[in-house]
């Protein structure tokens, strides 16, 4: 029906031509058309025709270069609304139509209001807005006023282009927000035109859930390992891990995660760990093809290596270290360890999370067999709950050099059953390199060890216990401090 009523719409306009156009009715000027905002719908006004025998106006809207009759007006109307048009087909004309059936050409009465696009970038992040050019305002047109902002507030004017510009760049928006825009075309006499009001999203990819550090431990001298909870089943899972020296130092990224499946991730970095200490941070990442660098959408909470030093004085070690920051669920507290004798790392004292140094004196650590070179490392603890692992971050470790001295025994009883069987020095603080060696008075070496725990037990070399008499021993070490000394002395072997 539609496509019929235009061709005889189409047919009707060219008898027009045909036959005599003095005939036809003046042409009734478009003034203006114009999207009302309060209804959506399509304004167009119109002066009326400059003949009396009018009996009504033609409304054509123009769609994919065809014009379709929109509504009939009685003559003593000069404006319509088009209702239903959804402020999107904005080109239109206006007929007269006189007594005997003549109508008016459409001839350069046709007038089109802006209509504008809106494309988010999210790499700056930007709008911008792109419109055709008011048409049937030709040469007359002051230019263009643009107004937007979040949706439901007030659009404030964003500014002011010249005619000859049809493109707009609204910088500075807020991510995660409705933006609506409208165009406002200005008249060189005042008069304006309303484009439709177009909405954009400017929305990133929703973040993880949750994002954490679960802790920043240092593994070796020279690494650190970096464990981190996230959402996996979020829209976003690429990740970066970052770091930087201090706050005013910029983040570098050192390792990029992609497509990350578990929910628990672990990476390595590496660098001199009893010298620097990092912040650490991890980013979920979207990386649209047109941007140049991935967009941040998350962070999460900061982690940092500890960096353990101390201080010997005065047979004292003096700890101190930097504070762990920070857990997702807060900071426990810092465990002071010491590694024994059997190279096991024991708790000494926890203290409390403000607290960043300790003190102890060596003597008070002896325990019979203590190597020379005493370690110590802190751990930081946080606090149990939340998505994460409550995290224990672990320093590294220091050693303490410390001075070793000896005292040897005059004399034995090799095969007894008292605490004199053997021929050992009691050394406080073992030391790093240790000979020891015990001759007959003729020079023969009846034994010898590399081992400061290690004594003798009085037998030769046959497995038999040596006369009573005197013998000679000979002791060479260098300590942890950097010591060397050298004993020689007499040693009695006795029997019962």
């Amino acid at each position: 029906m539609i496509r019929t009523l235009i061709a005889l719409v189409l047919l009707y306009t060219s008898s027009q031509l045909l036959f005599s156009q003095g005939t036809l009715p003046d042409i009734p000027d478009i003034i203006r058309v114009t999207v009302d905002h309060g209804d959506g719908g399509v304004l167009i006004q119109w002066e009326p025709s400059a003949d009396s025998d009018i009996e009504f106006y033609t409304i054509y809207k123009q769609r994919d270069q065809v014009f379709e009759i929109v509504a009939t007006i009685s003559a003593d109307s000069v404006k319509f609304k088009h209702l239903g048009g959804g402020g999107r087909n904005l080109s239109y004309a206006v007929t007269a139509v006189d007594s005997s059936g003549n109508e008016s050409l459409f001839a350069d009465n046709v007038h089109r209001a802006v209509s504008a696009t809106v494309e988010f970038d999210p790499c700056v992040p930007t709008n911008t807005l792109t419109w055709n050019g008011y048409t049937g305002w030709e040469n007359h047109i002051a230019g263009y006023r643009i107004y937007g902002g979040i949706q439901g507030s007030t659009l404030p004017l964003l500014g002011f282009v010249s005619s000859s510009t049809q493109h707009f760049s609204h910088t500075g928006i807020t991510v995660g927000m409705l933006y609506d825009y409208y165009i406002e075309t200005v008249h060189i006499s005042g008069l304006v035109s309303l484009s439709a009001i177009e909405t954009i999203s400017s929305l990133y990819p929703e973040a993880p859930r949750f994002l954490s550090v679960d802790w920043v431990s240092v593994t070796g001298p020279g690494t650190v390992e970096l464990q981190f909870s996230v959402d996996v089943e979020s829209a976003v899972n690429d990740f970066r891990v970052m770091k930087r020296s201090g706050p005013d130092t910029p983040f570098i990224q050192v390792q990029e995660i992609l497509d990350a499946i578990g929910s628990t991730q672990l990476i390595e970095d590496h660098f001199p760990t009893s010298a620097n200490t990092f912040e650490y941070q991890v980013q979920s990442i979207f990386s649209p093809p047109s941007c140049s660098a991935p967009i941040v959408i998350s962070t999460s909470n900061s982690g940092t290596n500890i960096l353990l030093e101390y201080e010997f004085d005065d047979h004292s070690v003096f700890l101190n270290w930097t504070p762990y920051n920070q857990y997702a669920n807060g900071l426990s507290g810092y465990t002071i360890q010491r590694r024994s004798g059997n190279g096991a790392f024991l708790d000494l004292q926890t203290v409390a999370p403000g607290t960043t140094s300790w003190t102890e004196t060596v003597q008070s650590i002896i325990d019979g067999f203590q190597p020379g070179e005493v370690q110590y490392r802190v751990i930081a603890k946080g606090n149990q709950g939340g998505t994460g692992n409550p995290g224990q971050s672990v320093s590294n470790i220091v050693s303490v050099g410390v001075e070793t001295t000896l005292k040897l025994p005059s004399a034995f009883t090799p095969g007894s059953n008292d605490m004199n069987f053997e021929f050992k020095p009691i050394i406080d603080f073992a030391p790093k390199d240790y000979r020891m060696m015990v001759l007959d008075r003729s020079g023969r070496k009846l034994f010898e060890t590399n081992d400061p725990g290690q004594g003798w037990d009085g037998r030769s070399g046959n497995g038999h216990f040596v006369s009573e008499g005197v013998y000679i021993y000979y002791i060479q070490f260098t300590d942890y401090t950097g010591r060397f000394k050298s004993f020689t002395g007499n040693l009695t072997v006795l029997y019962p």
